[in-house]
């Protein structure tokens, strides 16, 4: 038995014994000393009362609304949000929040919640939590309030590395722009595209990287009135990417062919190709066959639908059966499809069926006239590789085991070189390869942050023990794995780092802690909605803990029954009278 249930039982057994004391005695008493019914039954109640409060004051019951709640001040709250804190709210200021004269300013939430254990509830207001924080609150019912987002770049997505010559596409949002625009300058600060944010923010940069080794874009966004609101370093590694082999099958000679082998010869792609110039009669560029040794030293293979039907059933096998080892294979479709075939191409994944489409097509933002076949092509786990510029697709492609297979029904790619837009060409091409050729070997290491910043840590996942950093003041720091394969860095310094594998070398671009900040309040923000829980969830969870209330309330409340249940037994004016 606790302590609180032996106080409780002597509690009750003293309030048993002196309300029998006082019925036997009001029984004995002579008729005309005898207090009347209503002062015993006060008197019995008054007891009762006392022996309670003092229970509730010797163990008082928990305060909830002082401990279990907790609001948490981040970083650009603003003064609107601060005003509407109640005042019996508890309120603490992490270090990068404002100054609160009525917030207890604390190192880190892990510290707040190790002096606070009772809190199970977080109420956040402003930029939201920092990573360092967001561990401490996993598992609490929070509620966020997010603060406005300040203007400029609050999203960005662009490749870590890209292949020498390949084109490399940027996406991002911008917020608080209206009508204003962005651009990308080259790093020797050429702008090399331009674009007008939608309603949304949202915008789209295209770009090509040419020499190898790390570079540094720029991207502006200028507002309405061309004034520069954020300059913003775009840290780019190009790496020279291993040649492509690539054979080309085709049923006669033509022009997209011939521009494709221009385009491959100058963009370093190791390109063999066979022509059928009649039946019977085949113009070979190389040694290539379809034999399944030939075909694991390939990583793509482009042909057309009648280069596909002269192949025969065993070649077509071949194919498909190096095809699920991790072979590339491109489809192109420029003519009329049999049964047959459509058949075969189902076995691919493919459903294609002729339809009544306009032929002439367009690409975004590209001027030149194109032509495509009227199909419709769908597969259930198909990814588009080719849309025209009402986002219809114009190629498709799929994953088959270990390799990857594309249908591609647009006609005339090659009218793009013809008409000035050579560039725009070889992008086309350049991306259409690099996703359907055969994976590369060599396996990525993973970095948990997107955005490296400097004073924060990241974790590096699929490293080997060896594995270190090499920053950009020359020490070199190993990493120590833990059980999962990963380990954490806190870069010190902003620049480029290379961490250093049994692999090979990766480098990585960190940027300095105070860049970007919209960019970064809107990272804390996503983070934080993230592990945030909706208010219905957060009214019908129940606390945790609680720690004991104050216990001068009950003490005052009993003596002052003890008090009154002294008079009322003392006193001659409840009594019969003689």
């Amino acid at each position: 038995m606790s302590t609180a249930q032996q106080c409780a039982a002597l509690l009750a057994l003293g309030v048993l014994v002196g309300s029998a004391r006082l019925v036997w005695q009001s029984r004995q008493a002579a008729a005309h000393v005898r207090p009347r019914p209503w002062r015993t039954g006060l008197l019995l109640l008054g007891q009762a009362t006392a022996a309670v409060l003092l229970y509730l004051a010797m163990f008082p019951p928990a305060s909830r609304t002082a401990s279990d709640a907790l609001t948490v001040i981040t970083a650009n709250a603003s003064a609107e949000q601060i005003a509407r804190i109640g005042r019996q709210e508890r309120v603490v200021a992490l270090p990068e929040a404002p100054t609160i004269a009525a917030a207890e300013r604390v190192p880190d939430l892990a510290t707040t919640l190790r002096r606070h254990p009772a809190v199970s509830r977080l109420k956040v207001i402003g930029a939201g939590l920092q990573p360092r924080d967001l561990e401490a609150a996993t598992g609490l019912s929070v509620e966020f309030e997010p603060a406005p987002l300040p203007r400029g770049l609050a999203q960005l997505w662009f490749p870590r590395r890209v292949p020498s010559g390949a084109s490399w596409r940027m996406t991002g949002v911008v917020n608080a722009v209206p009508g204003g625009t962005v651009e990308l300058l080259d790093p020797s600060q050429r702008r090399t595209a331009r674009a007008s944010p939608g309603t949304d923010g949202r915008f789209t940069l295209q770009a090509d990287a040419r020499t190898p080794g790390p570079a540094h874009f720029r991207l502006r966004v200028i507002d309405d009135t061309q004034r520069v609101v954020e300059n913003i370093d775009v840290p780019l590694l190009t790496v020279v990417a291993p040649k492509l082999r690539v054979l080309v099958l085709s049923g006669a000679p033509s022009p997209e062919l011939k521009y494709l082998r221009r385009w491959a010869l100058d963009a370093g792609v190791e390109l063999q190709s066979e022509i059928l110039v009649r039946p019977g009669v085949r113009v070979r560029r190389s040694s290539a066959s379809l034999a399944p040794d030939m075909l694991r030293q390939l990583d793509l293979v482009i042909l057309d639908e009648r280069a596909w039907r002269s192949l025969g059933a065993a070649g077509r096998n071949h194919l498909t059966d190096a095809l699920r080892e991790g072979l590339g294979v491109l489809i192109r479709i420029t003519g009329s499809l049999s049964q047959r075939e459509r058949d075969e191409l189902q076995a691919l994944g493919f459903d294609v069926r002729n339809t009544d489409l306009p032929r002439s097509t367009r690409l975004a933002n590209i001027a030149t006239a194109l032509t495509r076949r009227p199909l419709q092509v769908a597969a259930a786990d198909g990814v588009p590789l080719l849309s025209d510029d009402r986002a219809e697709p114009l190629a498709l492609w799929r994953a088959e085991a270990r390799g990857r297979v594309a249908l591609w029904w647009l006609s005339d790619s090659f009218r793009m070189a013809l008409d000035g837009s050579s560039a725009d060409y070889g992008s086309l091409w350049s991306h259409a390869l690099t996703t359907v050729a055969r994976a590369g070997g060599l396996r990525e290491p993973a970095f948990t942050d997107a955005v490296p910043r400097m004073n924060r840590r990241q974790v590096i996942c699929d490293i080997d023990a060896d594995a270190r950093v090499e920053a950009p003041d020359g020490r070199r720091i190993p990493l120590l794995r833990d059980t999962s394969g990963c380990a954490a860095y806190w870069p010190e310094n902003a620049g480029w780092h290379v961490l250093s594998t049994a692999g090979g070398d990766w480098p990585f671009h960190v940027r300095p802690a105070d860049e970007t900040p919209a960019l970064a309040a809107n990272e804390w923000r996503m983070a934080t909605a993230a592990i945030a829980t909706n208010r219905t969830q957060q009214k019908d969870m129940q606390p945790l803990a609680g720690v004991p209330g104050s216990p001068w309330p009950y003490l005052l409340a009993g003596l002052a029954a003890l008090g009154a249940t002294w008079w009322l037994e003392r006193s001659k004016a409840s009594r019969r009278p003689a």
